[in-house]
């Protein structure tokens, strides 16, 4: 997948030059305060945090604890009441609303709680929606491309049915692909497993996990404690702030349902690993001496894919490296050795 980089909007005069080497987002002392009638309620106390590129970063924490306040910010959606957030150099405090919405349409992929899907359009149509306000490709290429997209995230077959022909897994799903149809380098998810149930939202982290391994920036907001072992960080708020060696109350999963998942996932693993030995030594792949990992796949079935502890990929180095496997792996193939 083609992953843009953010070019600075017309009008901006000034880039803030030395935040773009290393990280790809800088916020610096942000608040964020609400007016409740009279009243000022506030929703960030003061956060700071730097994200590199290619990171997933969970916002973890209870309701209300500033997370998709957090959020918003960082997507665009809203300016901070003081502080700065520094997005590949640029300030975005001192955007337009229009320059903040070409940068939101370009740049940033969105994956809503509630799947936000039109319900009158078709799988196929929503994933277009994006393309129709960029105006780059025709009608044909949008379509070529929408069906790229649900293909990636394995709904080609689902393309012209409504959202209400859809599972929640499904519209989430689509709501995946519609965020990617822009070609973001970032992309912002609130709450992506909220609304699903725990077999679907371990799909879905399991999915969002191999997409965030294709070079795109996310960010999400959860307050689900299975999103965090997908993660390669978790930012801790607590009342606006960011909290360090604190416990965290609220949240979703508990520590005999985390015991229970893990050990799912490490039988399946093992399942996995079993599977693929079989594969490798069957005679049709012993005599081409290579299978795909779409064809592996397949053969494995989505049913243990979309619950393990690992990439299938990492999985597969893991044998190579302690012996398990005698091959080599590239571009998405395994090379056996003869």
């Amino acid at each position: 997948m083609k992953i843009l980089v953010l070019k600075s909007p017309k009008k901006i005069e000034k880039k803030e030059e030395e935040y773009t080497a290393e990280y790809k987002i800088v916020a610096e002392n942000v608040h964020k305060t609400y007016l409740m009638g009279t009243n000022a309620v506030p929703a960030l106390r003061g956060v700071d945090l730097k994200i590199k590129s290619g990171e997933f970063i969970a916002l973890y924490g209870p309701s209300g604890c500033g997370k998709t306040t957090f959020l918003n910010l960082l997507g665009g959606l809203d300016y901070p009441t003081r502080g700065k957030i520094i997005l590949e150099g640029v300030n975005m405090a001192t955007l337009t609303d229009n320059q903040l919405a070409d940068l939101r349409r370009d740049h940033i992929g969105y994956v809503f709680q509630f799947y936000n899907l039109l319900p009158l359009l078709t799988a196929l149509e929503n994933v277009m929606i994006p393309l129709h306000f960029q105006g780059k490709l025709s009608r044909r290429g949008k379509i070529r491309k929408a069906m790229e997209l649900l293909r990636l995230v394995h709904l080609e077959d689902r393309a012209h049915h409504t959202p209400s022909e859809l599972s929640g897994g499904e519209q989430q799903r689509v709501a995946i692909a519609r965020a990617f149809a822009n070609d973001p380098s970032i992309v912002i998810l609130d709450e992506p497993t909220g609304d699903l149930d725990s077999k679907t939202g371990i799909e879905i982290l399991n999915l969002l996990r191999d997409l965030n391994r294709k070079g795109a920036t996310f960010i999400t907001a959860t307050h689900d404690a299975t999103v965090a072992d997908y993660c390669t960080r978790v930012i801790h708020l607590k009342d606006g702030k960011i909290v360090v060696g604190e416990k965290v109350e609220g949240l979703k999963e508990t520590a005999e349902q985390k015991s229970q998942r893990l050990s799912l996932q490490e039988m399946n693993k093992q399942k996995v690993i079993n599977k693929i030995i079989k594969i490798c030594d069957s005679e049709d792949v012993k005599e081409k001496g290579s299978i795909s990992m779409n064809k592996l796949r397949a053969e494995i079935g989505s049913d243990l894919l979309s619950n393990l502890p690992q990439h299938i990929n990492d999985i597969i180095l893991e044998m190579i490296e302690v012996g398990k496997l005698k091959a080599k792996f590239e571009n998405d193939v395994i090379y056996l050795e003869k």
